[in-house]
C-alpha cells in the first residue's frame, strides 16, 4: 500500500491543474485594463435590484465605467464571455471606475451576485 502514495499524490497533482485550466469564456485570456485616457465616461448606479441607466450608451474606443454603489453590494460583469475576466463590485456608499476599450455593438451587462439578474440587475451598453 505504501508504494502506491507517490502515484496518488502525482494523480492527484495532475486532476488539480486540469481543474486550474482556462474557461470557455475567453480562451482563458483575461481582461486587461486600457492604459490610454477614456474618451467618454459612462455613471451607471447599482441598486437593489436595478441598474440606473440600465441602457447606457458611449462613443467606442476607451470609455470609462463609473459604478455608483447605492443599495447593497453588487457586482457588473458581461455577458457570453464577451469581456473575459472584468468586473467591477461596489457596496452602499461606494464607487469603483475602470476603463474598458469595446468595439461598436451592444454589451450585455449584469450583477452576478446570485439571484441578482433574476430579479432585474441587467443592462445593455451600446457602443456607438
Amino acid at each position: 500500500m505504501i508504494r502506491f502514495r507517490p502515484l496518488v499524490g502525482f494523480a492527484a497533482g495532475v486532476l488539480l491543474l486540469a481543474a486550474c485550466g482556462g474557461g470557455g469564456d475567453g480562451g482563458g485570456q483575461s481582461y486587461k485594463e486600457p492604459t490610454g485616457p477614456a474618451q467618454d465616461t459612462l455613471k451607471i448606479e447599482a441598486g437593489n435590484f436595478y441598474f440606473k441607466p440600465d441602457k447606457p450608451t458611449a462613443k467606442s474606443e476607451v470609455v470609462e465605467l463609473e459604478l455608483d454603489g447605492v443599495e447593497g453590494l453588487h457586482t457588473l460583469v458581461f455577458d457570453n464571455g464577451k469581456v473575459p475576466g472584468f468586473q467591477m463590485e461596489v457596496s452602499s456608499g461606494q464607487t469603483s471606475s475602470k476603463k474598458i476599450d469595446l468595439k461598436p455593438g451592444k454589451y450585455t451587462f449584469y450583477c452576478d451576485i446570485p439571484g441578482h439578474r433574476a430579479q432585474g440587475m441587467e443592462g445593455t451598453l451600446t457602443i456607438t
